[in-house]
């Protein structure tokens, strides 16, 4: 491990592109794979092993925001003058999150009988298959946590190469390993034992990896009690948000189903997870520009305020042209996929939904700085208030306007919290408003504007949709040069000439 390479702007790109990859390659294995896992274990298999997957999902946000808290204070003591401190937070995190994992895995296998028996509708015949099933994933609660925490670790360092390493191909044997033992006659439970075992087998690499990037673990085992107060302190807020996160994350779907219907939640979901997945883009960056902020942000300069500028200006080259095409070709893109009548009753939820989420990616940004830099408690403080005045705007709005109504409760509150976060930002120095005023970013917000005025422009013509792709195509290809020449810097595009070679290396560049 060294020091130096915590401010290369190189590796920087460089991990963004590692989670990228990370993401899509499982993503599509797993498109390839769950038809035939849902063939073999059946609706009521499935339904088990989707609970699973939400049990594993929702207790890992009651981890007390320590991984997150690794993160931060692992990156933030990366400094030859501080790095002693390093081992002590990283086996104290590691204690903590097992110790954690334990207690949650005990008070889930205590609920999994009212569970079994109160809350889930299943045949007879399949209830001792589900309880194994959620009893393994109560004892996998310690590995689950350990796993987060040591992966904590190497992000903390700047290697996203070596989780990527371990998560790609963790992520892509789970799938096929579930696909292959089904025609041996594996039940539900020994799929989530095989999910265990993975990532098992994901925490002893990332813990041997660990121990290479940072060596003083090996010499150095402790438990530091000094760390403990700022890790939880931390991670508390992180909680918080954690939490309301996901409430404010689905809230409007279960308003959808109680205030007009469960049927029009369908007209809801569909286009909502369609355009969700450009929030890819986004949650490759974040998880990179963490660690990198947290080691900048105490050391003064302008190094996170012009590293989110760029960021800014990289989302909006990727996410404008997707933006438009949702925004103004939704009622075709719906019709194609869907149908004519689904694309009546959902074409303006695309609209909007397309709107939301292009906020919602540039909110990444200041997000992490925000908590990188030390005040986790301002986003929860701002989720706290937000939440409820979501909930009551949303209820109104979806008894006056159906699910169109639920789709704009949730934009508003997105700008709202964008706007939010932003303001933060700028009070930490961490993004300067100045910028959307002149400069790049400046350039680029112009030529972004001139391409959704060239997207509404063809959608107007009505033309045929082999005429509207082409125009599109040349419209993007026209676009994406634009932005290039006019909204980018010249050492960026230098940058960008010797990106693939270095990405092809396996030393760590180091400015």
């Amino acid at each position: 491990m060294t020091f130096q390479g915590q401010s290369g702007k190189k590796l920087l790109a460089k991990n963004s592109v590692y989670n990228l990859i990370g993401q899509i390659l499982p993503m599509f294995v797993g498109v390839v794979t769950i038809p035939y896992v849902v063939k073999g274990l059946g609706a009521n298999g499935y339904g088990i092993l989707s609970i699973a997957f939400l049990v594993l999902g929702y207790f890992s946000i009651f981890d007390l925001g320590l991984s997150r808290a690794t993160v931060k204070f692992v990156a933030q003591n990366l400094t030859p003058e501080n790095g002693h401190k390093v081992p002590g937070l990283v086996w104290t995190s590691l204690a903590l999150l097992i110790g954690l994992g334990c207690l949650i895995g005990i008070a889930g296998a205590a609920f999994v009988p009212l569970a079994i028996h109160r809350f889930l509708k299943m045949p007879p015949s399949f209830v001792s298959e589900a309880r194994a099933s959620l009893y393994v994933m109560c004892a996998s609660m310690p590995v689950m946590l350990g796993n987060d925490a040591l992966r904590g670790v190497l992000e903390a360092t700047q290697r996203f190469d070596l989780v990527n390493y371990v998560k790609v191909p963790g992520s892509i044997c789970f799938y096929l390993f579930a696909a292959l033992a089904i025609p041996f006659g594996v039940k539900v439970s020994g799929i989530v034992f095989i999910l265990v075992m993975v990532r098992l087998l994901s925490a002893i690499a990332y813990l041997i990896l660990c121990c290479r990037a940072i060596p003083g673990l090996r010499s150095n085992f402790k438990i530091s009690r000094d760390a403990i107060r700022p890790l939880a302190s931390f991670g508390g807020w992180i909680m918080v948000s954690n939490i309301t996160g996901p409430i404010g994350g689905n809230l409007e779907r279960f308003l959808i189903a109680s205030v007009v219907s469960v049927g029009a939640l369908t007209y809801y979901s569909v286009p909502f997870d369609l355009v969700g997945k450009i929030a890819i883009f986004p949650a490759s960056l974040a998880p990179a520009l963490f660690p990198y902020f947290s080691f900048h942000g105490g050391r003064g300069g302008n190094e996170v305020s012009d590293v989110t500028t760029r960021s800014i200006r990289y989302l909006l080259l990727l996410m404008t042209p997707v933006t438009a095409l949702f925004l103004f070709f939704a009622r075709d893109i719906l019709q194609l996929w869907m149908g004519a009548q689904f694309a009546d009753q959902s074409y303006v939820v695309m609209k909007l939904v397309a709107v939301l989420f292009f906020f919602n990616c540039f909110a990444y940004i200041p997000y992490t700085s925000v908590q990188a830099l030390g005040r986790p408690e301002l986003k929860a403080v701002l989720d706290l208030v937000a939440l409820p005045v979501y909930a009551v705007g949303c209820w109104w709005l979806a008894r006056r306007m159906g699910i169109s109504g639920a789709a704009l409760a949730k934009v508003l509150v997105t700008i709202l919290d964008c706007t939010f976060l932003y303001f933060f930002a700028w009070k930490m120095k961490a993004f300067q408003f100045k910028d959307l005023l002149s400069g790049p970013l400046f350039r680029g917000i112009l030529v972004s504007a001139v391409l959704f005025l060239a997207v509404y422009g063809i959608h107007q013509l009505h033309a045929t949709l082999i005429v509207s792709a082409m125009l599109l195509f040349v419209c993007f290809a026209a676009y994406t040069v634009t932005f290039w020449l006019l909204a980018t810097e010249h050492k960026e595009r230098s940058l960008a000439k010797s990106y693939l070679p270095v990405f092809l290396l396996k030393k760590q560049p180091t400015s």
